[in-house]
């Protein structure tokens, strides 16, 4: 057992003086104590066999003082955060005031905790609803996607390349005169366009079959890899073959590759039906959105620094990774957008703090409110899916649980139950539009 004393500090930081009793001191000191004598050589001693006077005399007691002041904090710090209910948000600043045998362990913890959060009045909030409709013309382009994703490439012969068309190329790339190991290919096919490294864009487009260029890049010198950062690659590239994209007919043929459709009319209709669907969740995502924003306008809250800077980190880390799916580094993305890191930053941290504050605010709502998730609702949860996706509960379950994803389901039926609440408070508004959807 832990006593705990509190005492606030600046906003939201408070410091715990936490005190262990001597018994539980005494008792992990002596197991240094042991564990120490049988790691430690002394002459004249067995391993496990050397009293404490001599260990003091080799390593001095305030060693062993503070290899049990490290076992014993870890815990007693959980236990009293628990005791006293607090939420910390950030590690703690750990001062060992007192630690000796036959005395109590006292310690000071220093933490960030999870702020305040005054909620507003939700009857007061009128939100409209908007029920966007799929037009004909969202079919049309839905069609042309699918034939664009099933069409087959054919050679050009009578024009140059442009964006868009499919390039089979031999390449190689040298740094200071001197050829690049594994950077030989031939046969390799890329796409004119945006997930190019804009150099080749440039050299490559007008180009034919035949056609032998030479194309430079400068490696960010943020790059991982030292040897080459801030130095220019020159790449020697052959065009081998120019191609474009050949759409199949949209006839029965081609009905026949895509399922048991018997007519265009029929396809169609199919189309339109999963297109609103899916329209049916961005009209529930973009209402929720809108929704979210006035509660959390009305609600008063101090997003600690730590929080915001933590989520700036994960949104650099997360546009870091999807630049690098596309071959490219921070660097070209700042270069094509025209700004640097540090406005990147400024602009992430509006963003990270909205989405904090709208956490935080949630989180709140749960907590006044009683809103729980229990084992039966997650079970229902696995049961909806697994009919969904047309598999075994249980084995969609053990995929939730191998995956450590079953804390994730509870957050999401959580947020659900929190709209359900919202949405018997608040005025809705319903109209509807018959706009053509910009997301497709």
């Amino acid at each position: 057992m832990v006593k705990v004393e509190i005492e606030k500090q600046k906003e939201n930081e408070v410091k715990l003086k936490i005190e262990m009793e001597k018994l539980e001191v005494n008792s992990n000191l002596d197991k240094i104590y042991i564990d120490t004598s049988y790691q430690i050589k002394i002459p004249g001693f067995r391993k496990g066999r050397v009293p404490k006077n001599i260990l003091n005399l080799h390593l001095g007691k305030e060693y062993f003082y503070e290899k049990t002041a490290e076992k014993l904090i870890p815990n007693c710090y959980l236990e009293a955060v628990k005791k006293i209910n607090i939420q910390p948000i950030d590690q703690p600043e750990i001062k060992v005031i007192q630690i000796e045998e036959d005395k109590p362990f006292i310690f000071e913890a220093t933490v960030q905790v999870r702020p305040e959060v005054k909620l507003g009045s939700f009857d007061k909030i009128s939100i409209q609803k908007e029920d966007i409709k799929i037009t004909d013309s969202d079919v049309k382009n839905e069609i042309i996607r699918i034939r664009e994703n099933l069409a087959k490439l054919k050679i050009v012969k009578d024009r140059e390349a442009k964006k868009g068309d499919f390039l089979i190329i031999n390449s190689e790339g040298y740094i200071e005169g001197k050829e690049i190991e594994g950077s030989k290919v031939e046969k390799q096919i890329i796409q004119l366009g945006e997930n190019i490294p804009p150099e080749f864009n440039n050299e490559l487009i007008g180009c034919s079959a035949g056609d032998e260029k030479e194309i430079k890049i400068l490696v960010p010198e943020d790059a991982k890899d030292k040897k080459i950062s801030g130095k220019e690659i020159k790449y020697k590239v052959k065009i081998v073959e120019v191609k474009e994209k050949e759409l199949p007919e949209l006839n029965e043929d081609f009905l026949k590759t895509l399922g048991n459709y018997k007519t265009i009319d029929e396809f169609n209709k199919d189309i339109k039906g999963k297109l609103e669907k899916q329209m049916e969740m961005v009209n529930k995502n973009n209402y929720e959105h809108k929704l979210l924003e006035k509660i959390t306008e009305i609600c008063e809250v101090k997003v600690p620094k730590v929080l915001i800077e933590r989520e700036v980190e994960y949104m650099m880390k997360n546009l870091e990774d999807d630049l690098k799916s596309k071959n490219l580094s921070l660097q070209d993305y700042y270069k094509s957008i025209k700004t640097d890191e540090e406005k990147v930053k400024k602009e992430y941290e509006i963003v990270a703090e909205k989405r904090i504050k709208q956490e935080l605010v949630l989180d709140q709502i749960s907590q006044v409110e009683k809103i729980e998730v229990t084992d039966m609702e997650v079970k229902d949860r696995i049961q909806t899916i697994a009919k969904e996706m047309k598999q075994d509960p249980l084995k969609v379950e053990a995929t939730f649980n191998k995956n450590n994803n079953i804390d994730g389901l509870k957050e999401s039926i959580k947020r659900e139950k929190i709209i359900d609440f919202l949405n018997n408070k608040i005025k809705i508004v319903n109209s509807k539009k018959e706009v053509q959807s910009k997301w497709l």
